[in-house]
């Protein structure tokens, strides 16, 4: 399980991106008292594997995002969700240690699919923060459907060159599961490849490859 923790100056804000977040299978959200000045003081009082970050508009970047390695040496991620309107805000919290931003418009599927992404180590911003190379020939546009958080871990597997059945161990499913979920990682990116699938997720921002 990914352990989440929320912080947010509102707790309605932190209310319900909880609730948003302990719907999703895999995901266990931590209580969290509110957000410090400092995100460290946070990751030291509540060890987590992401710190989903919520700023208010207008609220500046608690500096630095990088955290701190727990107990078991592991380094939270953090992911922001912020103000879009901000000029350059995005690129300030990647630049200050941030694994993931997100503009306050993001669906629920979004942030949580964010949050699974950032989980496994991979960068995630939106498609016009991307500027990964792709070919001319594919479409790379964000999809209309967003993919779930199952559909982002077995995508994530899929960009390491994993075969199905060694996906299927890793994440306790079976075979004809994974099958599944790929067929639709393929439908909702418009890919027929393993490769077009990659290319794609990482020009919208799904992966940082």
């Amino acid at each position: 399980m990914t352990r989440v923790l929320v912080a947010a100056s509102s707790p309605t804000v932190r209310a319900g991106l909880g609730a948003l977040l302990a719907g999703h299978h895999g995901l266990t959200v931590l209580e969290a008292p509110g957000r410090p000045a400092l995100l460290t003081d946070l990751a030291e009082t509540v060890e987590a594997d992401v710190v989903l970050l919520a700023l208010e508009p207008g609220e500046p970047l608690p500096l630095p995002l990088a955290l701190p390695p727990d107990s078991a040496g592991r380094e939270p991620a953090v992911v922001v969700v912020g103000d879009d309107t901000a000029e350059g805000w995005m690129q300030r919290a990647l630049r200050a240690g941030a694994r993931g931003v997100l503009p306050r418009g993001a669906s629920g599927e979004q942030i949580a699919a964010a949050v699974v992404a950032a989980a496994v180590g991979l960068s995630v911003q939106p498609a016009a923060s991307s500027r990964a190379p792709v070919r001319p020939t594919l479409n790379a546009t964000a999809p209309a459907q967003p993919l779930t958080p199952r559909e982002v871990e077995v995508l994530t597997m899929l960009a390491e060159g994993l075969a199905n059945k060694t996906i299927a161990g890793r994440l306790a499913i079976s075979e004809h599961t994974v099958k599944t979920h790929v067929a639709a990682v393929f439908g909702k990116l418009g890919v027929s490849t393993r490769a077009e699938a990659v290319a794609i997720a990482a020009r919208i921002g799904m992966l940082m490859l």
